[in-house]
């Protein structure tokens, strides 16, 4: 049999020679492109297939001193930005050159640990104050601040922050803590109005409060659950009340058309807290965290399909490279990344791909 292809008749051994020599000599292009290369695949290849490899990038000059130590990252028109709290110096990354940057220094114009970053809506990143629950986003295009409507919530840390297109919410968190150090778990679901610049409670989360959960929209959905939940128990010897903290592994679909929830199949990793992730596409990356209550440091990661309401492993996030707390993940142009505590230890994921482009010039 014969398979013909731009009219040439060619035996279909030789194709699957030439594909499977193709493949082998293009996988580390795929894997490890140049450095001072977009993120993605040039047309220099007539056929792609790889993915699902974490690569180690090296930081382009200016490096970042070791000393800084990044606690949140986002980004915002195809660059990736992470925020020094310790000194409110924000850094830019541009996957195209594949270089760091200052970007501003004296960002929010507050002292250490002031404001954590909520959502981003179009060339705007949102921040909120904790301790006054006043809200302002940064607009990149024109380097500016703007005030927003104050949060009228009650969580004052550890919540879940997501985005759709129009509408931003923060959903469970803590109200400050017990003696024994455990947080006051939150149910509240609060929706922020891009367009009006208002806040609006909606239907509370399923099951016991939580924080320290994972929230990701896909379309008009928002995507939650894990997290710690704090549950009150009785002692059947002594009768006395005490508080004890329990992981979830639950997920759920929040509508956010319909304000309603749906049980979904719960987090391929198990029980976890803590976890951190990233969108590519339509679906979820979630994994790290810990399995037990801030102990047993996982590195899995896990993706979401939630057309087939199912969970796949993938490539674990590289280990001996921080403690949870001290990673953020965040995607940029179709790939995600991991910045660690300092920039020494600097990742990209890249996920599962078929790409066939289009010639260029002749």
């Amino acid at each position: 049999m014969q398979v013909r292809m731009h009219r040439s008749p060619v035996s279909l051994l030789m194709i699957v020679l030439l594909i499977t020599s193709f493949l082998a000599s293009c996988k580390k292009s795929i894997e490890e492109p140049p450095v001072g290369q977009d993120d993605r695949v040039t047309d220099q290849a007539l056929i792609s297939i790889g993915g699902n490899v974490w690569t180690e990038l090296t930081p382009a000059a200016p490096s970042i001193p070791t000393s800084v130590t990044f606690n949140m990252s986002f980004s915002v028109s195809n660059k990736l930005y992470s925020l020094v709290q310790a000194n409110d110096q924000l850094w830019e990354y541009d996957p195209s050159t594949a270089a760091w940057s200052v970007k501003k220094n004296n960002f929010t114009g507050q002292p250490t640990f002031t404001y954590v970053y909520l959502f981003t809506n179009g060339t705007s990143a949102y921040f909120m104050k904790q301790s006054t629950k006043e809200v302002k986003a940064y607009d990149f295009a024109t380097s500016q601040w703007g005030n927003k409507a104050s949060f009228p919530g009650t969580s004052s840390g550890a919540a879940s922050f997501s985005a759709t297109a129009t509408k931003g919410y923060i959903m469970g968190g803590t109200n400050g803590f017990d003696p024994d150090g455990y947080g006051y778990a939150l149910k509240e679901n609060w929706e922020y109005d891009f367009a009006a610049n208002t806040w609006q409670s909606k239907a509370n989360l399923p099951g016991t409060g939580r924080y320290n959960a994972a929230a990701y929209a896909i379309g008009d959905k928002i995507y939650f659950g894990t997290g710690i939940s704090i549950l009150t128990i009785i002692n059947p010897n002594t009768f006395q009340l005490y508080r004890s903290p329990v992981l979830n592994s639950d997920w759920w679909e929040y509508n956010t058309l319909t304000n309603t929830w749906t049980a979904k199949a719960a987090f391929g990793g198990g029980k976890r807290q803590d976890t951190r992730g990233f969108m590519l596409g339509n679906k979820v990356y979630l994994g790290l965290g810990t399995s037990a209550y801030y102990s047993n440091i996982q590195s899995d990661l896990w993706s979401y399909d939630a057309t087939a309401n199912a969970w796949t492993q993938k490539a674990s996030y590289p280990p001996g490279n921080g403690y949870p707390p001290y990673v953020t993940f965040t995607a940029c142009n179709g790939r995600g990344y991991a910045v660690t505590g300092n920039i020494t230890a600097f990742w990209r994921y890249t996920p599962p791909q078929l790409i066939i482009p289009l010639p260029t010039n002749p």
